[in-house]
């Protein structure tokens, strides 16, 4: 793609964004060829790297400049991701069978000569909403990340972390929970993320204890506060409204 057809590429790109106060640094040249990309309302998504072909990241999730997004299917809203972050890794890149474990020969070969890939399909990594991950972390492809979920940074992630756990190390154990388990049951129930960050402010965020008890009896329901699809081959960006 030449110089002027990226810079035109990119302006439409950060227009259709600015339309749901969403940034994306990276511009087009972040997006692999064949990616569809839906962010709600206030996502942050600073220069980072997308891999993904199908993935969707929800209402004001912030993701700092380094990381990069592989074989990840969905990110949850209000998500705060730090630097250098690595997101569904594929376990078996490198095939230590063949003659070289080099990812980019080995693509090379199958796409030559029609060699059937060295391994079955990854499987899609899914996060939760609320989660915190630390700078330097490593997820591996087809983990899923509950809600409220901790990860310590420079820790490996290899399997399902459960809701509102802290977990630390390589590869990462739980260490403990945020939370009582009536307390997450009940946070869990509630679906607060479905509400938007001006409605969240006017709730007692400080206290869960009173926050469950201003929403007893009221699961929030689902819905968003308006999203962006960009399709990056051929380009294409369509606005949804609130709903």
């Amino acid at each position: 793609m030449n110089f002027f057809k990226r810079a035109l590429l990119d302006r439409k790109l950060k227009h259709a964004l600015l339309q749901h106060n969403c940034r994306l640094d990276s511009g087009i040249r972040g997006l692999r060829t064949d990616l569809q990309l839906t962010l709600e309302h206030g996502v942050k998504l600073h220069q980072i790297k997308i891999h993904s072909k199908n993935l969707t990241i929800g209402a004001y999730t912030d993701i700092v400049s380094g990381s990069e997004l592989h074989d990840v299917s969905r990110i949850g809203r209000y998500c705060s991701i730090a630097k250098n972050v690595t997101i569904g890794q594929d376990r078996k890149s490198h095939p230590l069978s063949w003659l070289t474990s080099h990812s980019g020969l080995v693509g090379l070969r199958q796409q030559l000569s029609g060699v059937a890939p060295h391994h079955d399909g990854v499987k899609q990594t899914v996060i939760g909403h609320d989660v915190w991950i630390g700078m330097d972390v490593l997820i591996l492809e087809g983990v899923t990340i509950g809600t409220g979920a901790v990860i310590g940074a420079q820790s490996l992630i290899t399997k399902d972390v459960p809701p509102y756990a802290i977990v630390t190390g390589s590869p990462a154990e739980v260490r403990r929970y945020r939370f009582d388990q009536p307390t997450i049951d009940a946070l869990l129930a509630s679906q607060w993320w479905n509400l938007t960050a001006h409605q969240l402010a006017d709730l007692p965020i400080e206290d869960p204890a009173a926050l469950i008890e201003s929403l007893k009896g009221f699961v929030v329901p689902d819905s968003h506060p308006g999203k962006v699809r960009v399709r990056n081959k051929p380009f294409s960006a369509e606005h949804h409204p609130a709903q």
